[in-house]
């Protein structure tokens, strides 16, 4: 189950991210948060709803602690990861975005003292080995005559450390309250830190109302919750360390689309990158 959580997050997540992309170079980065997560926080405020007189509310109060900083940080990460987007390459930043997993294995097995197989440790270190692999273009690289970032890298940075910590963060609570509470708090608490943002910093949240648009960051958002719904899910039920890396594994449906219908090309390195990512989700399944 946790595997297929897993799974069911990195096409939610990489599909939606690649949308976020070309959403990102039309209207801006923080617009397309804005109303993707609005999206996304209303289809999960339908679902509290219907599942309120089942729901532990009573409990979420002792869990702001992790609540409050996750949700920072996710929007934190989320802003520098859109743009990024816009900036860089999508096939370069979305892998390093993608690394959050190495923070959030590494603070399970610290604090979690989460015990793992031999094929699970050779798995994940195949898995994050190749997000590396993938996130890097090293004919590009090899052109830079002195130490410079490529745009974008930088954000991808980032993203990679705010979201790492920010899904560790979620474990305990998803296992304390279930799946679910943990993933429409970090959606609220997310979007408030957003309009407070924009309030002090007097930006505009509006955009023209037309339906491609729409259609667009509704797809985003949608897809995006329902990503966010098996991630909680799976770390509820199983170790985070095995969900985290196959849910990381976005970058893979992100680079297929973007070679696909934006042209970007894929050197060796970030072919071989990709070939350890799916050797690392095969062998971990086992």
């Amino acid at each position: 189950m946790g595997i297929l959580s897993g799974l069911l997050s990195m096409f939610g997540w990489g599909t939606s991210d690649f949308l976020a992309a070309k959403s990102s170079r039309r209207i801006g980065y923080l617009l397309t948060y804005f109303w993707t997560q609005l999206v996304a926080f209303l289809i999960a405020l339908i679902y509290f709803w219907i599942k309120l007189p089942t729901l532990n509310i009573n409990n979420i109060p002792q869990y702001l602690i992790f609540l409050l900083p996750a949700g920072f940080l996710f929007l934190v990460g989320t802003l520098a990861f859109y743009k990024g987007l816009t900036e860089g390459q999508v096939s370069l930043v979305s892998p390093i975005g993608a690394s959050w997993a190495m923070i959030t294995v590494v603070l399970s097995v610290v604090f979690f003292k989460e015990v793992l197989q031999t094929n699970q440790i050779v798995a994940i270190i195949l898995i994050i080995s190749g997000i590396i692999l993938v996130s890097v273009n090293l004919k590009e690289l090899l052109k830079i005559k002195r130490l410079t970032l490529l745009g974008g890298i930088k954000e991808g940075l980032i993203a990679m450390l705010a979201w790492g910590i920010s899904l560790f963060l979620m474990v305990p609570v998803s296992k304390a309250l279930s799946w679910f509470l943990p993933v429409f708090a970090l959606k609220l608490f997310g979007l408030l830190f957003l309009v407070i943002y924009t309030m002090f910093s007097k930006k505009s949240l509006k955009i023209d109302l037309q339906i491609p648009l729409l259609i667009l960051l509704f797809l985003i958002g949608f897809l995006d919750i329902i990503a966010f719904f098996a991630y909680s899910f799976g770390v509820e039920r199983e170790y985070a360390s095995i969900v985290a890396p196959v849910a990381a594994s976005f970058p893979l449906v992100t680079i297929i689309l973007a070679r696909i219908f934006l042209k970007e090309k894929i050197v060796f390195n970030q072919a071989l990158g990709i070939a350890g990512v799916i050797a690392g989700l095969i062998l971990i399944s086992i």
